[in-house]
This record gives structure tokens, sequence and C-alpha cells, in this order.
């Protein structure tokens, strides 16, 4: 698995060929607590992602930090190239 991102409170880790992707999406990236980009990660699910949470555990309880964006190593490509089209439907819609 490729991982494409670590998105967590305050700070995100993300490959650069996705950062440019989001950031051309025109998509607000600050809308959800400090997490950037945060609110769409359902839609990079649609375009082939996987995404698991971040918990820190507190013995019986957990409180959540982030997320991370993983791939398939050999859906990378496809991962990249289908996510801009998914993102311009969603921009669309907002306008």
């Amino acid at each position: 698995m490729a991982r494409l991102a670590t998105i967590t409170i305050g700070h995100s880790d993300y490959d650069p060929r996705l950062r440019a992707i989001l950031d051309d999406s025109g998509l607000e990236p600050q809308e959800f607590e400090g997490l950037d980009y945060f609110s769409y990660l359902p839609f990079l699910v649609i375009a082939g992602a996987s995404v698991a949470p971040l918990l820190h555990l507190h013995g019986d309880h957990s409180h959540f930090e982030g997320a991370t964006i993983d791939v398939p190593d050999e859906q990378v490509e496809m991962f990249l190239h289908a996510l801009p089209q998914v993102l311009a439907m969603i921009a669309g819609a907002e306008d």
C-alpha cells in the first residue's frame, strides 16, 4: 500500500501529487476542525483510497487524532487520474 496522506489535527502530510490535485480542485481545505480536506475523505474512497483512523487509546476509551489515506501500489496512478474527476463533480455542486 502507498501512503498518500496522513491527516492530523493541525498538521497534514500529503504526497505532493495528491496535494496538488486537492489544491487545484478549488475546494475549501479547512472546513473541519483543522483537518485539511477531511470532509472530502468519502470522495477519496470513491476514487479508490482506503481511509483508516488514527486513535489515541486511554485504557477503555480512545479519541480521534486523524486519519491515513492509502492506495494499493498498483492503483496509485488510477486513483490520481480518477480523483480530479470526482472532485470536479463536488466543486460543480457547490457553485
